[in-house]
């Protein structure tokens, strides 16, 4: 199995992106998590001018430092475990509480550094960040902690859940900063938005409060849509990341079990139709590499069937293809399938190069 990353059509998202951040004033967060932070990727985002990269993982950070030569931005607060290799890699940092703010402080003080902290706020995503009635006092406190510097706020909305942001939750983030600048006389150089994926439209149709000046993208420049809709994104790229799987086994079986059928190990329940006898290819590949549920075939007459945690199982009777053992199907992968091919050590990744 191996995963192939077209680096002209991943270039060619990222251009179109810059296009729409520019024209809406701007600035581009790349968050490379989901392909693991590869450094094929990077080195495209590198030479397309990126100024800021965004990532979760300190050891991500690290490998990503020693080609970078610009922002990076750790976009969840570190773990104990994570803070001193975060803090020597990050030069700014996402917390959502004070209890975050206070461990990078002492932390960064035992390092002689002094990173740069965005303060999460929960517009109504409900994932992390200070609810905005509290914001103002968690700011104060964040403001007396000697060794970090409070440079903005930031929220994060169409990541969990489901979540359909719009502009009314980028309106709530410009209203609680301007209640805290009130109360605190605090003033926040960035105003940073996420998911940037869900938010690229509203920037797109001139829409983004201008206020708001940095968004951070992952799903759209990687794989070309939105995840909570699934919708594609208008002139990009959905197949810059494909998954190509061996047929290990072809043979005609029948299309329902011979025994009763419950869960399978992932907890899922798999529905059989009796379509009498089909043929199946067992392929190389199953969930503990890939989600398979969000793999789309590309070639005509492949259906998925299920999956376990090495093999995956596909109907291929009606395929016009002369399929064989050792035959390789081709599949596109939604955000889901994509990270997680990407994070496993046992997808081959090979880089398809970019147009000279």
């Amino acid at each position: 199995m191996e995963v192939l990353i077209d680096l002209a059509k991943l270039d060619h998202n990222v251009a179109v992106i810059q296009e729409i951040c520019r024209h809406a004033g701007v600035q581009a967060v790349w968050v490379t998590k989901g392909c693991h932070s590869h450094p094929a990727v990077v080195d495209l985002l590198a030479s397309r001018g990126a100024a800021v990269l965004g990532e979760v993982y300190a050891d991500n950070l690290r490998r990503i430092r020693d080609g970078f030569a610009g922002e990076l931005l750790m976009i969840q607060p570190p773990s104990g475990h994570q803070l001193d290799a975060a803090l020597a890699c990050a030069d700014t940092l996402l917390v959502s509480s004070v209890d975050n703010a206070a461990a990078l402080a002492r932390a960064a003080r035992r390092a002689g550094r002094r990173p740069r902290l965005i303060l999460m706020v929960d517009v109504g995503n409900l994932r992390e960040g200070v609810l905005p009635d509290a914001v103002a006092g968690v700011v104060t406190r964040i403001l007396a902690l000697p060794g970090v510097a409070l440079v903005g706020l930031g929220t994060s909305v169409g990541c969990y859940g489901g979540y359909l942001a719009g502009a009314r939750d980028l309106q709530r983030l410009v209203q609680v900063a301007a209640t805290v600048t009130a109360a605190t006389a605090h003033r926040f150089r960035t105003l940073s938005a996420g998911s940037g994926t869900m938010l690229l439209e509203l920037a797109a149709a001139g829409c983004m409060p201008p206020e708001i000046n940095q968004l951070r993208i992952g799903a759209a420049f990687l794989v070309g849509d939105q995840p909570p809709t699934g919708k594609a994104l208008p002139a990009l790229y959905q197949d810059a990341f494909l998954l190509r799987g061996e047929i290990l086994e072809l043979a005609r079986k029948p299309s329902l079990p011979q025994a009763p059928t419950g869960t399978d190990a992932f907890g899922r329940t798999v529905t059989f139709v009796d379509l009498g006898e089909r043929k199946r290819a067992l392929l190389d590949f199953g969930m503990t590499d890939v989600d398979v549920y969000a793999l789309t075939p590309r070639s005509a007459g492949v259906r998925i069937l299920g999956a376990t945690s090495n093999y995956t199982i596909c109907d291929v009777t009606e395929s016009p293809e002369r399929l064989r053992v050792g035959s390789r199907l081709v599949f596109r992968m939604a955000y889901s399938a994509m990270a997680r091919a990407m994070a496993s050590v046992h997808t081959q990744k090979t880089i398809l190069p970019a147009a000279s």
